[in-house]
Parts: structure tokens; sequence; C-alpha cells
């Protein structure tokens, strides 16, 4: 589709761009990235013709860019800058309609009813048909930003050029522009080239990812092999941390603050809890992490609240969960909640610590279980120390239970000087303790 060989250039004799080749084929997206500075608009700029070369050379299927005429090259090639200011006041079908002018033969000729349905579906795909008659100059900059992109799309191109499409949408419409993107890629055979600052969303919707530094370019990658921790902290030249997505195999990156502002005090965990009959309450100021078992806030999740909660015998634990937390203000994303019938102010809570962990265990009603740790663990760790939990329960109890409680690990996540494998070797054995002599204490109270 396009192909660019040695490309070189910038503004006046200035090389901001150094002998870059790559190529962009029909129903690929294509994602450019790199530091500010680095020469990614100036990219587009070369790829576009919007600025000739001094060395190299961009060819559109097959034909350099220099033997098109304007009008030829609009209906192959269309272009989504990051910012358009609009001088005068169109209304939002008027400037779509720009989109059509690339097929428009003659001075003073009509739009057709071909044109009119173009337009129309390009408002329709980028939600801003309910706009058609307003000036664009009421619109906010992210409406704008899709009045744009339905320009663009009324061209019919067989390439799409954008330069961080996404900066001026709310999350909502960033996922709906890509998503259209992406679809248009897949159905329709459409090439995208887009710059993006964003690693992660890049990560997600492009199939192949360019790296830029210093007006230089690496190979084309796919995003699992371009966006791994060592060579992020090397471009950007700063920590990071390499995660997975929960349900896609995208690898994603957050970034690593300093270790001064990860340090936190310990949490007093046995303090804040709220003991109550018929509740149990723990709220913390920062999020923990968590994993548990319970009817809601399952699986790994960040909370800052901790629910217990006495529900009559054979009810709907998770209808009630969810009924009492909208009637008492909680918010559900950020709560995990578990429920069991028998009185709650008979619980077992102590505190296990060595010179820099502790580990703060509560065995309630129906033998459910809290590890709240004040220390760092992994997520496997996570794992083993609710199957441990288990184990130590179910040897205390020696299957007498028939129906035993939920049982929950959550984390501050703050590091210590320690390696990771130490702490957890001090974890387990806390919690191994811990847990066995909780469990015990809570069997004998209901004897």
């Amino acid at each position: 589709m396009i192909k660019a060989e040695g490309l070189s250039g910038g503004y006046g004799d200035s090389r901001l761009i150094k002998n870059i080749s790559l190529t962009v084929k029909k129903g690929e997206f294509l994602g450019i990235l790199g530091p500010n500075g680095s020469g990614k608009t100036t990219l587009l700029h070369l790829l576009t013709g919007t600025l000739p070369p001094i060395e190299g050379s961009v060819c559109l299927a097959g034909k350099p860019l220099t033997e098109y005429k304007p009008k030829e090259l609009a209906q192959m090639m269309a272009v989504l800058p990051q910012k358009t200011d609009q001088a005068f006041s169109f209304t939002v079908k008027e400037t779509v309609s720009f989109g059509r002018y690339p097929f428009q033969k003659g001075l003073f000729s009509q739009q057709t009813e071909e044109d009119e349905a173009i337009i129309e579906n390009a408002m329709k795909q980028t939600g801003v048909l309910a706009f058609a008659d307003k000036s664009i100059r009421d619109l906010s900059g992210g409406e704008q930003q899709r009045v744009y992109l339905a320009q663009a799309l009324a061209q019919q191109p067989r390439i799409l050029f954008l330069d961080e499409p996404t900066t001026f949408l709310d999350l909502a419409y960033q996922k709906e522009l890509l998503d259209l993107i992406k679809r248009l890629t897949r159905e329709n055979g459409l090439a995208a080239v887009s710059v993006f600052h964003d690693l992660n969303t890049a990560s997600l919707y492009c199939d192949e990812i360019v790296f830029i530094k210093n007006g230089t370019a690496g190979p084309k990658q796919k995003p699992e092999t371009a966006i791994t921790e060592e060579h992020i902290k090397a471009l950007y030249n700063t920590k990071v941390s390499a995660l997975l997505h929960h349900q896609l195999p995208k690898p994603l990156i957050a970034i690593q603050p300093e270790e001064a502002a990860l340090k936190l005090q310990a949490i007093p965990f046995e303090a804040l809890l709220q003991v109550r009959r018929d509740e149990i309450l723990l709220q913390t100021e920062i999020p923990l992490r968590t994993l548990s078992s319970a009817p809601i806030g399952s699986g790994f999740s960040w909370n800052r609240t901790f629910l217990h909660k006495r529900l009559p015998a054979h009810s709907d634990q998770k209808e009630g969960l969810t009924a009492y937390l909208s009637e008492n203000g909680f918010y559900p994303q950020e709560t995990c909640a578990m429920a069991s019938s028998g009185r709650l102010d008979r619980l077992v809570c102590r505190t296990f610590e060595d010179e820099e962990l502790s580990v703060c265990i509560c065995v309630m009603s129906g033998f459910s279980i809290w590890i709240l740790i004040n220390g760092f663990a992994t997520d496997q760790f996570f794992v083993r120390a609710v199957m441990g939990a288990e184990a130590e329960r179910m040897k205390v109890l020696g299957g007498e239970q028939n129906e035993p409680g939920e049982i929950l690990v959550a984390a501050t996540q703050t590091k210590e000087t320690s390696s990771e494998e130490n702490i957890e070797k001090r974890l387990k054995q806390l919690i191994r303790f811990g847990t066995a002599e909780c469990v015990r204490e809570a069997a004998d109270l209901l004897e």
C-alpha cells in the first residue's frame, strides 16, 4: 500500500528524520511511537507528501507520491491532524462534505445521491449526525475531532493517517474512534498509520509498531515483542513495569514512581476493624491488592473496602450484598464483600509480625478468613496463600466443616529491601502459623 525507502527530511536543511524505511500493507494498523521531539509528526508529514524529503522516496500503491495530482492523491489518502483550526463557520455537514471534493468534476459540480449517502454514513459512524446543522465552532474540541474524522472517512481513502487522534476525546469516544478504525482495517482493508503517545492504546489496537528516537526508527514489530519493560525503559529513559492485559495477549506498561513515593506507613488493620453483630467492616485510605473468592470482588482486584455481612441462611448472597452496598453508599468497584448467617462479633483477629512484615488474620462466622498483609507479594504468592489458608483451615477443622467460608488475601504491596523470595518465605511462615492458630481459637468459641 505505502512504501518509504531511505527517507530523510525535516524543515529547512535540518534532518529530523534520518534514513527511515518502512512499508504498510492493506488492512494493517501501524502505530508510530517515541519520546517527545523524536520526529513522529515529521515522519507523518513526509509519508503524506506535505513535507518533501531531502533524500529517499515514498510510493503509494506502487507509484511515487510526486507523480500523483492533488485530487488523485486525495482519493486514496486521508489525513486526520492532531488539531485543525477552523477559520470559517461551516456547519458540521458542510465540513464533512469537503471530504467528497476530490471526487467532484468541474468547478460548480453538485453532490450526487451517492455523495449524500457517503456523507451521512460517515457522520453516523463517528457519532456527529445529530450535530449536522450546527456550526463546527459551537462544538467542543472532542466533537470537532470526530467531525474531521468523518470528513476523512467521507473521502473513502485506501490509507488513513492520524496524528494522536484521541488527544481531545474522552475515554468513551477514544474507544469508539479506535474501534471504528480497527473495524475498517479488518472489514474494508483500510490501511491506517497513527502517531500515538499512549503505549497501552497502541498495544491494544495496532498490528505493528515502529519506535522512533532522535529521528531514527527501529524495525516494525508486533506489540508483544516491541512493548517490553527493557525496551521501554531504554527508549524513554524512565522506570516502568510490564503487565499483561487480563483478557488479551497484549502487553501493557505502567509507570513506576520513585521508591520514596511508594513508601507508606503500615496499616493498623486490627484498629481499623469495625465489628458489630451483623457486620464487619474495614476501610483503608489506600487500595489493597486482593484475591478473593467472595461473591462481590472475587478474583484479583484493588479494594479499599472489605465487608463481611450477616445475611439469612439460604439467601442469595450476591443479591443481598449488592442491595446492601447500594442502599449504604458503597462503591462496588472497590469493595470486596462476603456473607454468612452466624453472628459476626465472635471473630478471632490476631496480628503476627517479624522485623519488617506484619500479617493480620481474621477468622469469622462460617470460618471465613481474611489475611491482611503489610508488605508485597506476587500474584503467584496470592494464589499460594489462599490455597495454604484453605489447607490449614481444613487441617484444624478435620473435615467437620461442610461449607467453609470464603478466603481473601489483601496486601499493601509496599516493597521492602529484602528480595521477593525472602519476603514470601517469611510471609508463608507467618500465614501458615497464624491461620492455624486463629482457626483453632474460632473453633473453640463455637463449642
